[in-house]
Parts: C-alpha cells; sequence; structure tokens
C-alpha cells in the first residue's frame, strides 16, 4: 500500500501543476554570411592581404608613438568606458545573487513576545493573563530542491548577462579607439593640409603683388589684381578655417582621453602615415564571431533568452524546499532552556502552481517572445556586421585607386611646375607663370593629402569592421 502511494504521489503532484503551452522556442542559430567570394575577390589586391588576425592593439602598426599614447590613456580614464566596466561588476554581483539560490541557507533566530490575552478570548488558561513568550532557535534551514532547473537556468541566464556586459565593454574600447585613432589621424592630416595651404597663400600674396606691380606699370589693368585680392582673400579664409578645425579635432580628443580641452593643446600631430595595407584571416567568415564584439553580444543574449524560457517553463511544476528548525521555547522565560522545551521540525514545503490566472502562460509566451526576438537580433548582427566589412573593403579599395590617379596628377603638376620655372628663367614667361604653377601644384599636392586622411581613416574603419582584435575568451555552446 505505500509502495503504491509512494507511485501515485508524483503523478498527482504533476497532474496538479499548470499546464504548459504547446510553443517553446527553436530554430537554427546558423547563418550564412555569403561573404567568401567578395573576400576572394579582394584578396591580394587593393593592399588587403592574408595574415595573422586579430591584433588587439591594431592602431600600433600605424607606427604613431603619440596616437599610442592618447589610446593607452583613454583606455584608462576615459568615463563612458569605466561606466562599461561598472555594468560587468553589476552583472557579477546579480550572478552571484542568484547562484545563492543554489545553496541551502542557514540562519540563527531569537524572539521575546509579551502578549496580553483577553477575558472572552478563545484561550481560556490564559484569558486575561499577560504571557512572555520567548523563542530561540540557534539552526533555521532552508534549502530548495532545484528538481526541473529554474534555479540552474537563472544562474546561466546571469552568467550570460555578465558575458554580455563583458562583449558590451569589448565593443566600447573598440569605439573608443576607432574614435580616437580616426580624429588623431584627422589631425594629422589637417596640420599637414595646412602647411600646403599656408604656403597657398604666401604664394597668392606673391602673385598679388606682381599683379598690383604690372598695373602701376599699366602692363595690365585693374581687373588682373581685384581677381588676385579675391583669390588671396579666398586662401587666407581656408587658413583661417583649417586652424579652427584642428582646434576641434584637439579638444575631441582630450575629451575621448577623459580630459578638459586645455590638454588636448598639448597633443604632437605626427607626419600622417601611408596605411597602404591591411591583413584579414582568409577564413573570415567562420570565425566571424570571434572577431565582432557585437555579434558575441547578440550571440549571448540569444543564450540569456534561451534560459530564462528554461525558468518560465520549470515554474509550472511543483516548488519544492526543505525546512528545518532546532531551539527552545517557552511561555515562562525561566525555564527556556529546560530540555522538554526543545523543539526541532523538518520536512518538506511543496507548493503546486494549479490555477495562477493564466499568469505563467503569459510570462512563458513573453520569454519565448523574447528568444526570438533575440535569435533574429542575432541574425540581423551577422548581416549587418559582414555588410560593413564588405562596404569598408569597397571603400578601400575605391580610395586606393583614387590615390593612384591623383600621385600621376602630382606627377604632371611638378613637371609643369618645373617647365614654367624654366621658361622663366628663359625669359619666355613672366613670374606670373612659375606662380600659378606653383599654386596648382599645391592645390593638387592639398587634393593628395585629403585622399591620404581619407585612406587612413578607412584603414581605422575597416579594422573596426572586422572586430577590431577582440576575442571572447570564452563562446556560448
Amino acid at each position: 500500500m505505500k509502495r503504491r502511494i509512494a507511485l501515485i504521489l508524483p503523478l498527482l503532484l504533476l497532474g496538479a501543476c499548470a499546464r504548459l503551452p504547446p510553443h517553446l522556442p527553436g530554430g537554427k542559430m546558423a547563418q550564412d554570411t555569403q561573404i567568401s567570394g567578395t573576400l576572394a575577390y579582394v584578396d591580394g589586391h587593393n593592399g588587403v592581404l592574408t595574415g595573422t588576425w586579430p591584433v588587439s592593439n591594431w592602431w600600433t602598426s600605424a607606427q604613431l608613438p603619440a596616437l599610442n599614447t592618447l589610446i593607452s590613456e583613454a583606455l584608462r580614464d576615459n568615463p563612458s568606458l569605466q561606466v562599461a566596466s561598472a555594468r560587468i561588476l553589476q552583472a557579477k554581483a546579480a550572478a552571484a545573487d542568484q547562484h545563492a539560490a543554489l545553496l541551502p541557507h542557514f540562519a540563527a533566530g531569537a524572539s521575546v513576545t509579551q502578549e496580553h490575552f483577553s477575558r472572552q478570548g478563545l484561550h481560556a488558561p490564559l484569558n486575561g493573563k499577560t504571557i512572555t513568550y520567548g523563542a530561540l532557535n540557534p539552526l533555521e534551514m532552508r534549502y530548495h530542491l532545484d528538481l526541473w532547473g529554474r534555479d540552474s537556468d537563472r544562474v546561466r541566464a546571469a552568467l550570460g548577462e555578465v558575458r554580455v556586459h563583458q562583449a558590451d565593454y569589448a565593443e566600447a574600447k573598440i569605439l573608443l579607439s576607432t574614435q580616437l585613432a580616426w580624429h588623431y589621424l584627422l589631425l594629422a592630416g589637417d596640420v599637414q593640409r595646412l602647411r600646403q595651404l599656408d604656403r597657398a597663400e604666401v604664394l597668392h600674396t606673391s602673385l598679388l603683388r606682381l599683379e598690383q606691380q604690372r598695373w602701376h606699370d599699366g602692363l595690365s589693368d585693374a581687373r588682373a589684381v581685384y581677381l588676385q585680392e579675391e583669390a588671396r582673400a579666398g586662401a587666407r579664409q581656408s587658413v583661417a578655417d583649417m586652424r579652427a578645425a584642428i582646434a576641434q579635432q584637439r579638444y575631441i580628443l582630450a575629451a575621448l582621453v577623459g580630459h578638459g580641452p586645455d590638454w588636448g593643446r598639448d597633443i604632437p600631430a605626427e607626419p600622417l602615415p601611408t596605411l597602404s595595407t591591411i591583413t584579414m584571416p582568409r577564413n573570415l567568415p567562420l570565425r566571424l564571431i570571434a572577431h565582432r564584439p557585437d555579434i558575441v553580444a547578440a550571440r549571448w543574449e540569444t543564450e540569456v533568452a534561451a534560459q530564462q524560457v528554461g525558468a518560465a517553463r520549470a515554474a509550472f511544476y511543483p516548488d519544492v524546499n526543505i525546512a528545518l528548525f532546532a531551539g527552545w521555547n517557552s511561555i515562562h522565560l525561566g525555564d527556556l532552556f529546560s530540555p522538554g522545551n526543545l523543539a526541532h521540525a523538518l520536512g518538506p514545503v511543496i507548493s503546486l502552481p494549479i490555477f495562477e490566472g493564466g499568469r505563467l502562460r503569459a510570462q512563458l509566451k513573453e520569454k519565448n517572445a523574447l528568444y526570438l526576438a533575440t535569435e533574429d537580433h542575432y541574425r540581423a548582427t551577422i548581416l549587418g556586421a559582414v555588410r560593413e566589412i564588405a562596404g569598408r573593403l569597397a571603400t578601400w579599395r575605391q580610395i586606393r585607386q583614387k590615390l593612384r590617379a591623383q600621385r600621376q596628377m602630382i606627377f604632371a603638376a611638378e613637371h609643369t611646375t618645373a617647365l614654367a620655372e624654366s621658361a622663366f628663367h628663359s625669359g619666355i614667361t613672366d613670374k606670373a607663370e612659375v606662380y600659378s604653377a606653383q599654386i596648382q601644384e599645391t592645390e593638387i599636392n592639398n587634393q593628395l593629402l585629403a585622399l591620404k586622411m581619407q585612406n587612413a581613416q578607412s584603414w581605422v574603419l575597416l579594422h573596426s569592421a572586422l572586430g577590431g582584435g577582440y576575442t571572447s575568451r570564452k563562446n556560448p555552446a
């Protein structure tokens, strides 16, 4: 008979539980990136080479000590990055809190209560009396039996949240280093362009003086003078705009590092590097997750959502706790510790979610919908990543082609200037032709510098699109 009861009781407990809805998470997490052909098209061309990846400190390959120092200080002092780091600590604390549910809880308790019973109360022997009740429990224990894995799922979800915040922190580091490299290369290029603009202003001033002299000598009219005055004013305006842009870049860099604008005035501007090559792994589509922290974060968010679905599903089953206490209690404090006043209890506490008004089903539907949304977000993140990589590669290739064409223009401009100078020294032309040729050469050089800046910034963005050298220490299964 006892054996029959032991077999029937679990069935009754399961049958008394709230009914599970039929829909549960499913679907494939794999995603075909379809980028192999795109990478094969650029492999070995336009400076894209097959090489070792990842490189966490990718910016050091630019060989700019000042940039290395800026990024090192920013990774230490930037307040936004410190906020992201604090979120990791918060998530770890939450995970530790969830893990505590897997362990038995021990406590000790004591109480002294004075109660006066009414004359017409239910406790006839104590009616009209004042009683002081004492209790001392040096051992109290409560342990939740995780029979259905609800607590374990919550712990795994909390640990997944830690991984999500770690990936978010890595993404914040990549974003910060990308912004610093972008603006520093812009500063370096602007400083070099300022030299070209200063030279152009000097040439325009010299040409203006020559036109003024020719007008004074009656060799030309005033129109040439006014045109050259307009050109010199434009050159001066370009110089002023460039100085303002340089100051703005210094302020931005100072803010990114975590300092005030005055600190940025001392940032040294090194020569703009060439940055003609970039290395990528040949099997990038298969290893993309390891190089993009946003993809790692999206994958962990999906894992977290899946664990939350498991916890919501386990809520449909009986909740079993083991309770234990041992101690003394008495209505007479004087004999509280008498052997006869020793009390103890041990037993299970079972709660059955028979009818919850649809609350459990609604919670499971909510978690399931969240899982499906994170799964789609994960796929969208992968597609966005490969689209960004392909776009950055196309931009890199386009700028490299423009650079080759611009260098040919520089070659022609230098020869034009040399011919103008030779003609002037031979007495064939006047000095105005030389100034005009030099101004044209300066403008073309300025255009070349602008393209070099675009090339450098494209180099930065391509590294960022490839994940900036990030590698997750522990990926979800």
